[in-house]
């Protein structure tokens, strides 16, 4: 899809704002990038990733140029992720069905604990109907988990016997630019508020951190303050407030 884009042009502008960008400099990664449109400028970029459906829309650099970059965006439906400030530009052209004010939560390596992730499990494929059980009949079970990430991803869980009770794990992984992205966690809610997202979440944590990866991310409803809470335990701190939603766009 990106026959005339130079990657190596894309990820310098990214590189400069890696916390904000983690998402976007993943997808520099040969497994996503056929799949991605890049709009691109001297100062500003805006993404197209049609890996997902529907397909996602991020944007970072001068808000000016953005606005212009805009304007190539096809009409339909997106998830995005914008700061306020492009998203009030834009505001005439976007029609939310919903919109969550978030925050991006980045770790600070030196104040994690290993100790932090005792009793969690390294899960794989072959666990895919243990999350399947994990995940059934609960509304808010996580949105954008698919079955192959348990294979290209780090997922970590907590058991109950034969039952897993809890489970967190990635979005994006990137080794080769060093950043990740942690989601996917959830906890059966009977076992809620007894520190089992703490273990899985560390423990996902834990083993990016042994792979090298320093950049490591997360995304969070501002709302959410439970969460929040358990993130911070672990070292995480509050990064970016913007907002994240499905709407369409318009011409």
């Amino acid at each position: 899809m990106n026959p005339l884009v130079d990657p190596e042009s894309i990820r310098s502008l990214l590189e400069t704002n890696r916390i904000w960008c983690a998402y976007a400099l993943a997808d520099l990664d040969p497994e996503y990038f056929d799949q991605t449109r890049w709009l691109l400028s001297e100062s500003a970029v805006m993404m197209i990733y049609a890996g997902l459906e529907p397909p996602v829309l991020f944007a970072y650099g001068d808000s000016s140029e953005l606005e212009k970059l805009f304007k190539e965006v096809p009409s339909g439906i997106y998830q995005y992720s914008f700061m306020k400030d492009f998203r009030a530009i834009i505001a005439n052209r976007l029609q939310p069905s919903v919109e969550t004010i978030m925050l991006r939560m980045s770790l600070k390596p030196n104040e994690f604990s290993p100790d932090s992730a005792q009793d969690a499990f390294r899960l794989d494929a072959s666990d895919l109907p243990a999350v399947r059980s994990l995940f059934a009949h609960y509304q808010d079970r996580p949105d954008a988990f698919h079955e192959s990430q348990l294979q290209s991803g780090i997922f970590f869980g907590v058991w109950e016997g034969q039952n897993l009770i809890s489970i967190a794990g990635t979005h994006v992984v990137s080794t080769n630019i060093g950043v990740a992205a942690v989601g996917n966690v959830f906890t059966r809610p009977d076992q809620r508020a007894s520190g089992q997202a703490t273990r899985s979440t560390a423990g996902v944590v834990n083993a990016l951190l042994e792979a090298g990866i320093r950049t490591i991310v997360l995304n969070v409803a501002k709302d959410n303050l439970s969460a929040i809470r358990c993130y911070r335990r672990l070292g995480f701190q509050s990064s970016y407030e913007y907002l994240e939603g499905i709407g369409e766009i318009i011409n």
